[in-house]
């Protein structure tokens, strides 16, 4: 697994912004945020629950490049029918 490294601009905006960045390079847009933000944005507290978490983006990631979704006006629609 690859390991990134913060350079020191990346950890002095960070600190900056409270632990969350927006980042524009060249078109391409990235949020870069600490993990006390991220913990706190996805209520997860133990360790567990963060991988958990992880978890559980990648595999979404893996079911959207799969072609495993539904539009979202469709699961609304059917929610609203139970």
């Amino acid at each position: 697994m690859i390991k990134p490294r913060l350079t020191e601009e990346q950890r002095r905006a960070l600190d900056q912004s409270h632990g969350l960045l927006e980042v524009d390079e060249d078109g391409r847009k990235y949020v870069l945020m600490s993990m006390e933000v991220y913990r706190d944005m996805m209520g997860v507290g133990t360790d567990a629950e963060l991988s958990a978490s992880l978890k559980a983006i990648q595999e979404g990631l893996a079911d959207i490049d799969a072609g495993r979704t539904r539009p979202f006006r469709d699961v609304l629609a059917e929610l609203e029918n139970e």
